[in-house]
């Protein structure tokens, strides 16, 4: 007899998993083990479905010569049925999404996927053998899926789950019975144990993780404990809940954890129970509930002090001191890194310590040019790689230390107080949410970065980033994906540009991201970064975790290698200044250390410190592109800050090239106009654009330029960088020799110089041309032609109804129309090659122009033409 069979106590993933298993193995027979749970049995009553069912006591005398295990990998989880098929001696296949470590079935075949149901295992089984189950069948799959994934909700959830319920629902699998059976309100019995849950529950904190540990004492046995359990720590949002249930003579225990370093399944295993990383349950006899909850805390503090020890918080890259510098050179490294401390190193061995303060002190007894050693605070502080956070709090409490050196595999790594205190932040601010969510009487809503990542981003990218992580990881540093891609990410709008750092050499990551993949990098070993081509026009740009100095105000960085905190801290904004990890285990973690969070929901542009814009003026640009991009405001506090940077003149220390393509990115924004009048508002404008004064009738007038240039690109007229229109157009406001002072600020050469200088005096030209009464076409077209594009679309924004219609007639009429007659007419016709040619092809296509030739004598006319001018026919 071949067999179906699954866990003790079989929940609708058991049964829709053993209904698939029947499609796989024709003329196979479903054997429970025990009764179903409480939900199961009630839908198989109530809706009369039935499975080609074997009970136990048939099962002993029958020989199994096949089984398949679904939903379950352990023999003692089977009952009297694992000790049958273990005897029978059968082949065995094993169908689970979470295949157990102790006790487990050695099976011949195991079907498994990292997905959070064992009928989403069942559907990509079904899928590979292209077998299409019935509409019950692809029903009572649809609601193990939806009860394993709380409705698609829970943490593990993931997308094959979520593909796999919208293939069954193509089956005709039915919605109303997942609404009837699994999202279901709870019983007045349910309610009553939800109550007791309440009242018994001690809330611990377990390395800054919410633990409660819950003891009921129900008068009488209680339907589906496990799922009130479940929706207790639903709506109390509990990271980790324990639930025991004394119901003599049995301990009933149940664990739910949505935290990533508690295994539930491992918790309870030692119990004798059973289940996965989110959900378990264990019975056991002869030990007291207290007893029991003491012993599982324990256990749970070891499990969350091994996910946050110091090696987890520690930043792979250390700054020392060399021991053989002065107290001021010391000084100047430490502000030109932007710390506050650092070890001394002396040979290799770390000896002492140097603070900020220590130095000021040296320098002002006079001692700037002694030996760092002479100040140093000798002795370095230490932690053991596996110490919990606990443990590093304390140490930097009764110290008072400003960092904490750790030891790892890759060689030191370094907890600064700020990073502390970051850990601390968030997990205070993440029990605040979750309160806040409570109050409001709102359903449990998870931000999950990671998520929020595979959303946004393709698959083969997604992939190269894992790889990144994988090898960054490998070779004993982090990865992180930066910038604007993590901006993106969290606003929900497309990412375009890719940015990877990484605490190690950013280098040779591309060149293993290369190698894995094929394609090409271009590395610039000067600024430590590469710009990466991988097959499938993947492109990203990986760098090197560094930070910036600048010897002067608006001169270009100089670089140095640093650790990824204040590889952010040199980024322009906040909102650009966040990281998402990418190291295995911790692929999606948020690295947010200066609010960038925040300024994203207030929807801010804010500067990182307050000498930003004396740095790198180019900032005040960007804001202003960013803000109108996004829809922003620009804080108060960073407005103050580019006033002062005007008011300091340090966009005059800017070259034009730098200015040039920061303009361009702007003017390239959906609203070139508001950006630039938001430059005015700030005091930018006259600084950027000398001798353009802005007013009332600039702002109408640039609003034209858009609108014509909007056209001009449309009908292809205009080609040519859309910044450069701008500039032309404000040329033609500057005063007198204003243009020529636009060029050179903005550092132009070649046609684009002579253009922008004499585009006031070429635009009246064209102007007058076009005023003229009764003006000829050809005369227009010529005066178009001798004129630059972007002259000819702000001349025409600058022009009166009449002239804008000549100019557009112009423009995609005359000059499309194809030239009547060609040199190779002429010279077949007998003209000989010279000045001659040309002349007669001009007059000949303004003489068709104007009317006064028809296009079937423009030949003819020609040659009389050129005879004229001295050629030969």
């Amino acid at each position: 007899m071949k067999i179906i069979t699954t866990h003790l106590g079989a929940d609708f993933d058991a049964l829709g998993a053993a209904a698939g298993a029947l499609l796989l193995t024709p003329g196979a027979r479903v054997v429970f083990p025990g009764s179903q749970e409480v939900a199961v049995r009630r839908f198989l009553a109530a809706e009369h479905v039935e499975l080609p069912e074997v009970r136990v006591r048939e099962l002993r005398r029958a020989r199994i010569t096949e089984a398949t295990v679904v939903d379950c990998s352990s023999w003692r989880r089977l009952g009297e049925v694992g000790e049958l098929i273990a005897k029978a001696g059968c082949p065995v296949r094993v169908v689970d999404h979470h295949p157990e470590g102790a006790d487990t079935i050695a099976a011949g075949e195991l079907v498994t996927a990292p997905v959070a149901a064992t009928c989403t295992v069942m559907v990509g089984e079904l899928q590979r053998r292209e077998i299409v189950p019935d509409p019950v069948t692809a029903t009572l799959m649809l609601l193990g899926i939806y009860e394993d994934t709380g409705g698609l909700t829970y943490l593990d959830t993931t997308p094959t789950d979520v593909a796999a319920a919208g293939w069954l629902l193509q089956a005709g699998a039915r919605l109303e019975w997942v609404r009837r059976y699994v999202l279901r309100p709870l019983e007045p019995e349910q309610l009553e144990l939800l109550n007791q849950f309440v009242e018994g529950a001690v809330e611990h904190q377990v390395g800054g993780v919410r633990v409660v540990m819950t003891i009921a004492r129900p008068s009488e046995q209680v339907e589906e404990a496990a799922y009130v359990i479940h929706r207790y720590a639903e709506i109390f949002d509990l990271p980790v809940v324990v639930a025991l249930l004394e119901v003599p003579p049995q301990l009933i225990v149940i664990a739910r954890s949505t935290f990533p370093g508690v295994d539930a399944g491992k918790l309870l295993a030692p119990l004798g129970g059973g289940g996965h990383a989110t959900a378990a349950a264990a019975r056991l006899r002869g030990r007291s509930a207290v007893e029991v909850a003491e012993q599982l805390l324990g256990e749970i503090s070891a499990m969350v002090g091994a996910h946050w020890t110091a090696a987890s918080i520690a930043t792979p890259h250390l700054h020392t001191c060399p021991h053989d510098v002065t107290v001021m050179e010391a000084k100047e490294r430490l502000v030109r890194l932007r710390i506050n401390a650092m070890p001394v190193d002396e040979g290799g061995k770390l000896t002492g310590v140097v603070t900020r303060q220590i130095l000021d002190a040296a320098l002002a007894g006079g001692l700037g040019d002694r030996p760092v050693t002479t100040v140093m605070r000798p002795g370095v502080p230490e932690v053991r790689a596996d110490a919990p956070v606990e443990e590093v709090q304390r140490l930097f409490m009764e110290g008072h230390e400003r960092f904490v050196l750790v030891s790892l595999a890759s060689g030191w790594g370094i907890i600064t107080r700020m990073d502390l205190l970051r850990l601390l932040y968030d997990r205070q601010l993440a029990e605040g949410a979750r309160v806040d969510r409570r109050v409001a009487g709102a359903r449990l809503v998870v931000h999950d970065v990671g998520r929020s990542l595979r959303r946004a981003l393709p698959p083969q990218l997604l992939e190269v980033l894992a790889a990144a992580g994988e090898l960054a990881h490998a070779a004993g540093g982090r990865a992180y994906l930066v910038g604007g891609a993590v901006r993106d990410v969290l606003l929900g709008r497309s990412v375009e540009d890719v940015d990877v750092v990484v605490e190690g050499n950013g280098v040779e990551l591309a060149e293993r991201l290369v190698a894995r993949f094929g394609g090409r990098s271009h590395p610039h070993e000067a600024f430590m970064t590469a710009v990466v081509h991988l097959g499938g026009d993947v492109r990203l740009d990986v760098a090197t975790a560094r930070t910036e100095f600048y010897r002067s105000p608006a001169a270009l960085p100089e670089v140095e290698t640093s650790a990824m905190r204040q590889d952010l801290y040199r980024r322009d904004f906040t909102i650009n200044a966040m990281a998402i990890t990418l190291t295995p285990g911790r692929f999606g973690d948020l690295l947010d250390f200066f609010g960038g969070q925040r300024d994203l929901e207030r929807r801010q542009i804010r500067v990182l410190h307050s000498l930003s814009f004396l740095d790198d003026p180019t900032r005040a640009i960007r804001a202003v592109r960013f803000a109108t991009r996004l829809d922003f405001e620009i804080a108060a506090e960073t407005r103050q800050l580019i006033r002062v940077a005007v008011q300091e003149e340090v966009f005059s220390r800017l070259s034009g090239e730098r200015l040039r393509d920061e303009l361009a990115e702007l003017v390239d924004e959906g609203h070139p106009v508001e950006a630039l009048a938001e430059l005015e508002h700030l005091g930018v404008f006259p600084a950027v654009f000398p001798g353009v004064v802005w007013s009332v009738a600039l702002r109408r007038f640039l609003h034209e330029v858009e609108s014509v240039l909007a056209w001009s690109v449309l009908e292809e007229v205009y080609t040519g960088p859309r910044c450069f229109a701008f500039i032309v157009a404000l040329a033609t406001r500057a005063g007198e020799g204003g243009g020529r002072s636009l060029a050179q600020r903005l550092a132009l050469s070649g046609r684009m110089a002579s253009t922008v200088a004499g585009a006031r005096g070429r635009m009246e030209q064209l102007l007058a041309v076009l005023c003229q009464k009764n003006v000829s076409p050809s005369d227009v077209v010529a005066a178009v032609e001798r004129s630059e594009q972007a002259l000819v679309t702000v001349t025409m924004a600058a022009s009166g109804s009449q002239e804008r219609r000549t100019l557009r007639q112009a423009l995609t009429v005359w000059m499309r129309a194809p030239a009547p007659v060609s040199g190779a007419q002429l010279r077949a016709a007998g003209v000989k090659p010279g000045p001659a040619i040309g002349g007669a092809v001009r007059q000949a296509r303004a003489a068709v122009l104007d009317g006064k030739v028809e296009r079937g004598q423009a030949l003819e006319y020609a040659l009389a033409v050129a005879r004229e001018l001295g050629g030969e026919a």
